[in-house]
């Protein structure tokens, strides 16, 4: 079986579909690497998901071209990690040629993934795909970019309609939007609504998340109505400081708080985003936070915006984690990812 796992950059999507390739009954389990290591950032990266496979058991493959060379054993499953290195690897591969237009080489790059994947597709036993949702930057107007982007809704809509399952990741809770419902819960884990990762006493927090100008500071406020709470003060991660956020009972524009340890190391980044998150989630346990999905895009091309990104991420996934009810808002409409009145 096809299993395409999809989401916004650092949602938790690897971890969910590395547990989704665990359950495969294959005795031979293969991490087809798409990545090319080309700086410490990447080979940060990788280092990263090593350890997230450590124990697993997972052979790893570099296949950052050529999917469908890729050898299976007959009782073998494949992982393939992740289409948006995949794409971009054989849309600007020297050895085809890149004096072709780009819609040109988004078109044949396609057409040389496609069938790789349906090759693995036949070889193995299950095959998991991870994809990206890079759809929601605007700035089309390079015409190397909307080729990029053109050739990945194209790869997510074949993936998707020749899937058995299709997950979508946010803030490290799948939610399924195809196949036989049977996982919730956190990164494959079943929790239960208010239990953080440790499945320690439930906390009272509620997590908002979802696109910016989507109307989630109205549904926050008229969660608090509903419950009664009608005078409260606000945090503002715009604006205010840490210490608001500590103690507020609306905290608002959590990705801002965020951004402010962006241009730290990224080792005192995330030291230092642990330490407002492990404050923040214990001295102020009843809160609502509030915070955009700023993952839905083309990987930016500065430093400081990249790391914003992964810490954004990484961040949503620790609240909504640490959060009895998690809701995603768009267009004015919630939708219940944990917990919540439904």
């Amino acid at each position: 079986m096809i299993k395409v796992v999809t989401g916004a950059g650092a949602s938790g999507k690897s971890s969910f579909a590395e547990s989704l390739l665990e359950q495969s009954e294959a005795k031979r389990k293969i991490y087809a690497a798409t990545m090319i290591v080309w700086d410490d950032e990447c080979r940060a990266r990788v280092k990263k998901h090593r350890q997230m496979r450590e124990k697993k058991g997972f052979e790893t493959a570099e296949r950052p071209v050529d999917l469908g060379e890729l050898f299976v054993p007959e009782d073998g499953a494949v992982l393939v990690e992740c289409m948006s290195n995949l794409a971009a690897n054989e849309m600007y591969r020297e050895d085809v040629g890149m004096e072709s237009c780009a819609e040109l080489r988004a078109a044949q790059a396609g057409e040389r993934i496609l069938r790789g994947l349906r090759l693995l597709a036949e070889a193995g036993r299950d095959l998991v795909v991870v994809t990206n949702e890079v759809f929601g930057d605007i700035k089309l107007t390079e015409e190397e970019t909307a080729a990029y982007q053109r050739l990945m809704g194209r790869l997510n809509r074949e993936l998707f309609s020749m899937a058995g399952e299709v997950w979508e990741v946010v803030c490290g809770i799948p939610v399924q939007l195809k196949g036989k419902k049977e996982q919730t819960g956190a990164a494959g884990i079943e929790l239960a609504a208010g239990q953080n990762k440790e499945g320690k006493e439930s906390l009272h927090m509620k997590f908002i998340t979802g696109g910016a100008f989507q109307g989630k500071r109205d549904f926050a406020e008229q969660l608090l109505a509903r419950e009664g709470v009608l005078e409260y003060e606000t945090a503002d991660g715009a604006a205010d400081p840490f210490e608001a956020a500590y103690s507020r009972k609306l905290v608002v524009n959590v990705q801002d708080y965020v951004r402010r340890f962006a241009g730290l190391e990224d080792g005192e980044a995330r030291e230092r985003l642990q330490e407002f998150l492990d404050r923040f989630i214990k001295e102020n346990p009843g809160a609502v936070a509030v915070m955009d999905e700023i993952g839905c895009g083309i990987v930016p091309v500065g430093r400081e915006e990249r790391l914003w990104r992964d810490l954004a991420g990484e961040a949503a996934q620790t609240l909504a984690a640490c959060s009895r009810d998690v809701y995603r808002v768009t267009g004015g409409l919630a939708q219940v990812l944990k917990g919540g009145e439904r």
